[in-house]
């Protein structure tokens, strides 16, 4: 179906899939989150923007864009009613009131909100599983232990406000918790679902409907939290000072996971944008992991290559993929795409330009902000070819 065959959406649509609001809100709070640097360097804000920069992107931009996809895909795979129309705007309206929040440097009340985001989220995902008539894919309980973890680290950060001395250990572990965890789980988790689909491949975790998991599930469920466990672990030995040991055991664990999980030896090498843009984020996600731990005196730079070149790249490919599969252009992804590398190129080189100003103290400033300009201009490509077929809906 052409996307000008489809039909324009209705408040229902937004009802049943959520991504219509949270994907183009998570854009505007990732953009906002980006801009705090240059605005505050050039004056127009006094108050140092470190913490509500981290915010806004890991809970506007990638909170977002997780919100989206699992109020959208969670019910169907439940076989359970979707959300509906005052849920989401409910939630949506949260998501906004954070942002806006953290982008007034007022980090108690965005903590605070976003914690009731995640338990508004959490008790309206537990009615619909009190009646599921399926059961979602196994690696689905890393999402499951991404948002323990991130509830954990929000009210951590409500309850330690602060980053005294003698604060600092759980201040490191909130953040962990928080910024990572809650991201990089749940990419772990939907991955070995969704991503097979990019390559026109059959999904191992893609299970027949059944109320009753079997063996297969539990044993891949298994994998699924004992790789989480690791990670989990590995959080705990960098608050302790060991920086490397921790990044080592990260790196080690994820690779393992995406060997077992991921089928990326059967899938096409760089068939297209989308193959590549996978193939180029994953590989950033674990650089940024084995580059820290060799080299962790310049771990908060360098975690940028996890955070930007992986977390960000691959939300924005399967978010893609989310919105193309819902708007009747399905097909679309098999084309060469061009624009996407052109978006993806741009985020790489805004990444590129950021961790360049701290190897460079003369040049901080400027690379900062032109970093976050570069970065942004990626984003807009990606909006522009994206984000207006969320107002288009595909009955199929």
């Amino acid at each position: 179906m052409a996307v000008d065959q489809a039909k324009r959406i209705t408040l229902s649509d937004i009802g049943k899939e959520p991504f219509r609001l949270f994907f183009p809100g998570g854009v505007l709070a990732g953009i906002l989150g980006v801009s705090l640097w240059p605005l505050h360097f050039s004056g127009l804000t006094s108050l140092y923007p470190g913490q509500a920069h981290a915010r806004i992107m890991a809970y506007g931009l990638f909170g977002g864009f997780i919100f989206g996809f699992l109020g959208t895909a969670m019910p169907r795979m439940l076989s359970a009613p979707p959300l509906g129309v005052g849920n989401v705007l409910a939630l949506f309206g949260l998501h906004l009131s954070m942002v806006a929040a953290f982008a007034m440097q007022k980090l108690i009340w965005g903590d605070s909100l976003f914690l009731a985001l995640l338990c508004f989220f959490a008790v309206l995902m537990f009615r619909r599983a009190r009646h599921r008539r399926d059961t979602p894919p196994p690696g689905f309980a890393l999402v499951g232990l991404a948002f323990l973890c991130v509830s954990a680290g929000t009210a951590l950060a409500v309850i330690q406000p602060g980053s005294d001395e003698g604060s600092a250990y759980w201040v490191s572990l909130q953040r962990l918790l928080s910024y990572q965890g809650f991201v990089l789980l749940p990419i772990l988790g939907i991955g070995p679902f969704i991503l097979p689909r990019f390559f026109g491949l059959p999904s191992s975790h893609d299970f027949p409907e059944s109320l009753s998991p079997r063996v297969a599930w539990k044993k891949k469920a298994a994998l699924a939290l004992g790789a989480g466990g690791l990670i989990l672990a590995s959080f705990f030995m960098e608050v302790e000072g060991w920086f490397r040991a921790a990044h080592g055991v990260r790196f080690g664990t994820i690779v393992l996971y995406l060997a077992l999980e991921f089928p990326f030896s059967l899938a096409p090498k760089f068939r297209n944008a989308f193959g590549a843009a996978l193939h180029i984020a994953f590989a950033a996600l674990v650089s940024g992991f084995i580059v820290i731990a060799l080299w962790p005196a310049f771990r908060v730079s360098l975690l940028h290559l996890t955070l930007i070149g992986g977390f960000a790249v691959i939300t924005f490919t399967v978010a893609t993929r989310v919105v193309f599969g819902h708007s009747g252009n399905l097909e679309k992804l098999r084309g060469r795409n061009g624009w996407m590398l052109i978006a993806v190129g741009l985020m790489l080189l805004g990444m590129a330009t950021r961790i360049s100003g701290d190897f460079w103290p003369k040049i901080m400033v400027s690379h900062y902000s032109w970093g976050a300009v570069i970065w942004i201009a990626g984003v807009l490509v990606w909006s522009c070819f994206v984000l207006p077929k969320v107002l288009r809906a595909d009955d199929e």
